[in-house]
């Protein structure tokens, strides 16, 4: 499997996670919906009295990958004094899912970038599961949407990334760091991840993608093939996927709905939330966590190339002082460095800093120089990055699995 711009292909970036609310709809719908799902639900003994109950359908979609579609019959408003509460309203539905892998059983390949064309292929994949109609998704609210990017490096310099980024801090926000895979940022308007995509689809995508695979070739070998045929070709498949993840490092940003409903003016619609938007928040929720932006110079990072840079844009004396400015951040992070100087000295050096393209993330300071180190010195999980996957991920014909469709999802 190799990136090429064959005809049949797919894209690397795009969305993720998409979480929609429905428009109010007919009763006898929604009551279809919740007789193919589980309920949950708390009764007082003593009385009878229903206190809660939560239906939720988890549809098997391609793959075996779960959708969930939960049935209500009440909605939630503010009340006068700003709180949250729900009141009985007419039916609709909740549907969430990672679209990709509703869609392919996986997220390394296969996203799509347009919201409306998005969640249309999952309503179409409900109907043919469910076997109800579904209005137009357009009219559809957003509560959240996930934007992902993938950027390729061998295996070991994605392990070298993570291992020069522990230094970096996000404004009012406790960052939570997994050894040399992942860093996760979570928050009431954005969550952001990063992580090495290798050992995160063999944790949680390999053995079930696997087994899917394997049935749905045990049912349709051809009839002289051996016997262990339907294992090979669906290892087959599986290993070419897993070598695609292994040389990728993917960053995420999950955008709720708070975030949403502040930036629109309102609860958006699905045909309002487009692929400009979804860029422009990831790069700047990306900016806000690296310090290192879209556009702009070339970023530095090694102590010569940013000593050099400081020098050509500043005083002797000044560029002497960020110099040491950056050996601190560098080797001892930001909340260390803003014990040592004032809040306005921290924040105007750290401007110059990035103003000037210089990083101190996956520095000399942090990594150990040695021969054959892997991670390129220009890195960033930014989208103007040289790295950034753009091109399409060739999928042969015989790896094309949608026709079988409706008996994975059986």
């Amino acid at each position: 499997m190799s990136e090429t711009t064959a005809s049949e292909a797919q894209q690397l970036m795009g969305l993720d996670t998409v979480r929609i609310k429905s428009p109010y709809m007919a009763r006898n719908i929604v009551d279809k919906v919740k007789a193919q799902g589980q309920s949950y639900c708390q009764v007082l003994n003593e009385t009878g009295e229903l206190l809660w109950e939560v239906t939720r359908t988890n549809l098997k979609g391609s793959y075996d990958s779960r959708i969930m579609v939960k049935p209500m019959y009440e909605d939630c408003q503010k009340s006068k004094s700003g709180k949250p509460e729900w009141h009985p309203s007419p039916p609709y539905l909740i549907v969430e899912c990672s679209v990709p892998k509703a869609m392919h059983g996986q997220n390394v390949y296969g996203v799509i970038e347009d919201m409306q064309t998005a969640c249309e292929n999952v309503r179409t994949l409900l109907q043919q599961l469910m076997g109800i109609e579904l209005p137009h998704t357009s009219n559809w609210t957003v509560q959240r949407v996930d934007w992902a990017e993938s950027f390729q490096l061998p295996y070991q310099a994605v392990q070298e990334f993570f291992e020069g980024i522990y230094h970096v801090a996000f404004p009012r926000r406790k960052m939570q760091k997994y050894g040399n895979e992942s860093i996760f940022v979570p928050g009431t308007t954005t969550t952001i991840k990063l992580y090495h995509k290798g050992p995160e689809f063999q944790k949680n995508d390999r053995k079930r993608l696997a087994w899917v695979l394997r049935n749905f070739f045990q049912e349709n070998k051809p009839r002289d093939a051996a016997p262990d045929w339907a294992q090979r070709q669906a290892y087959r498949k599986v290993a070419a996927i897993q070598r695609l993840a292994n040389n990728r490092l993917r960053a995420e940003v999950e955008v709720h709905a708070e975030k949403l409903d502040y930036d629109f003016g309102h609860k958006p619609k699905v045909r309002e939330v487009t692929t400009d938007y979804l860029q422009a928040v990831f790069d700047k929720e990306i900016a806000r966590l690296l310090r290192e932006g879209s556009e702009g110079v070339k970023v530095v990072r090694s102590s010569l190339a940013v000593r050099d840079r400081l020098e050509a844009r500043f005083s002797p004396e000044l560029a002497g002082l960020l110099h040491g400015f950056w050996l601190g951040l560098a080797t001892h992070g930001e909340d260390d460095m803003k014990t040592r100087s004032t809040r306005a000295t921290f924040y105007r050096r750290r401007k110059q800093l990035v103003d000037a393209g210089v990083s101190w993330l996956a520095t000399d300071m942090q990594l150990i120089e040695r021969q054959g180190q892997m991670l390129p010195a220009d890195f960033s999980p930014v989208r103007a990055n040289a790295r950034r996957c753009t091109s399409l991920v060739r999928e042969r014909p015989a790896f094309d699995y949608r026709s079988g469709l409706l008996q994975l999802a059986a």
